[in-house]
């Protein structure tokens, strides 16, 4: 490498240092040169002054802090986004005057029940505890319908087979659930099979 190119790597400051020797410099120039280099590092680290913060917003600067306010908003408008209104329907099955033991609770979601394969949709199901709870989570926004199933291990399966929210065996005499109207609880009384 030649002098002229160490001297284009060699910072401007240490440089003038070195201009005055041909030869080796003196003991008193490589404690001024040890001093500089020190000042340089402490110069680094120092904290930052409102003059580097402002040269933050500086025309050439200015595009970091815009991306940076651009994506935070971005982040919170996904996450608004993402939060849904969300509601819970829950309740207790029962056969008889018993509590329904084994079985399985049913939601669907319906758009419009006159025409019900088109509009009405599987969302959820829930096993029913040993007190015939269910409940479902985080329900969003509409109409459903709610059916319990008899298990087929549990006593009442020959009895009981199924119904829906207010007691009833069909979907189409069924009682809508609307989640802007929430009830506190949707007990369903599972009705009897009649045999004819």
């Amino acid at each position: 490498m030649t002098q002229e190119e160490n001297d284009h790597k060699t910072p401007q400051h240490l440089r003038e240092l070195f201009r005055d020797f041909e030869a080796e410099p003196p003991r008193q120039s490589w404690n001024m040169i040890r001093t500089r280099l020190a000042q340089d590092i402490q110069d680094d680290k120092a904290p930052s002054t409102l003059s580097h913060m402002l040269g933050w917003f500086r025309p050439v600067n200015r595009l970091y802090p815009a991306l940076t306010i651009v994506g935070l908003i971005l982040i919170a408008l996904f996450i608004w986004l993402g939060i849904n209104p969300s509601h819970h329907i829950k309740g207790n099955a029962f056969v008889g005057e018993d509590k329904l033991d084994r079985g399985t609770a049913y939601l669907f979601r319906v758009q419009d029940k006159i025409t019900p394969f088109d509009s009405v949709r599987f969302w959820q199901q829930k096993e029913l505890d040993s007190t015939g709870y269910f409940a479902f989570q985080k329900v969003p926004s509409g109409n459903y319908l709610l059916r319990i199933h008899v298990h087929p291990l549990s006593p009442y399966f020959f009895q009981y087979k199924h119904g829906y929210y207010r007691d009833q065996l069909h979907w189409n005499n069924a009682t809508l659930i609307h989640t802007d109207h929430l009830q506190e609880s949707y007990p369903v009384r599972v009705p009897k099979i009649s045999l004819k």
